[in-house]
């Protein structure tokens, strides 16, 4: 079975063309179960080594180009992913399942995405933001002061100031588990603002349960929540990311209509085989 491994700013994806069932057939003769595989597949050294797995399918409306099916490294479902998605979008590119602009089909709703640059770059256009709050949040007798906000998948944003002292794994495993959040969680950015136009962020991702490189949705959030306090006052937004990445962020003075650029590379292609991902499923059960 044929894979392309992506990244984009950091966060890297398994990346299958469904759209003939294959990945089902596979299982069903393996006696696997989906999450089983994305475990297997995502986990490093024994697998592939994968922040998630993205399905290309079939859309259910053909206006749109696609339908995907997206995992995270732990096998749960996520709603919608900004990374992930710049990499969907120049995979159905160089698969000729889309042109330049493309419209797919996610949990969180139908995403536009514009490709550039031949595909180095992609520019999406996010879910409208909802669900803005204030909170407070009491964590080993400390109070934290956050702003929470779901673009496309539920985010809270701490400003702090100097993301570099933060104990993201930590705080950030903290954070998203506390009982406001429950039962599903949520994703924690810590961000520090660094020019008129720019901030830093760490994200601690949900599903991954880790300090990722990027987090698309979280910048997102990151930035919104930063513009809108007034710690940033041009847009686009720059947020540099832990990897080290420029992602840009822009959007309009409502903030309804956010769009999400950056770069995207193609790691490299590769072929699964059933031994594979037996000795995988062999391998990762001893492991616990």
């Amino acid at each position: 079975m044929k894979f392309s491994k992506l990244q984009g700013s950091g966060n890297d994806f398994i990346l299958i063309d469904n759209r003939d069932d294959k990945v089902e057939l596979l299982l069903q003769k393996l006696r696997m179960s989906i999450q089983e595989l994305v475990v297997n597949l995502c986990r490093p050294h024994t697998g592939v080594g994968a922040d998630g797995l993205i399905l290309i399918e079939h859309p259910q409306d053909p206006k749109n180009h696609f339908r995907w099916r997206f995992f995270n490294a732990d096998g749960s479902v996520a709603e919608m992913c900004g990374n992930g998605s710049r990499c969907a979008v120049r995979f159905a590119y160089e698969m000729g399942i889309a042109g330049e602009q493309v419209s797919f089909e996610t949990l969180a709703g139908v995403i536009r995405a514009q490709v550039l640059e031949g595909g180095s770059r992609v520019k999406v256009q996010l879910t409208k933001p909802k669900d803005y709050r204030e909170v407070s949040l009491e964590v080993e007798g400390e109070l934290i002061q956050a702003s929470f906000l779901n673009t496309g998948v539920p985010h809270l944003v701490v400003i702090v100031q100097d993301v570099q002292a933060v104990d993201v794994a930590g705080l950030g495993r903290a954070l998203r588990f506390h009982r406001a959040f429950q039962p599903w969680g949520t994703n924690v950015n810590f961000v520090q603002a660094v020019s008129s136009r720019s901030v830093k962020v760490r994200t601690y991702e949900r599903g991954v349960e880790a300090e990722t490189l990027a987090c698309g949705t979280g910048a997102t959030a990151s930035a919104l929540v930063a513009y809108g306090k007034g710690l940033v006052r041009e847009k686009p937004v720059e947020v540099l990311t832990a990897g080290g990445e420029l992602l840009r962020i822009d959007f309009d003075e409502k903030m309804e209509e956010v769009f999400l650029e950056g770069g995207v590379c193609k790691v490299f292609e590769g072929i699964l085989t059933e031994e594979a991902l037996l000795c995988m499923r062999e391998l990762n059960h001893g492991q616990g």
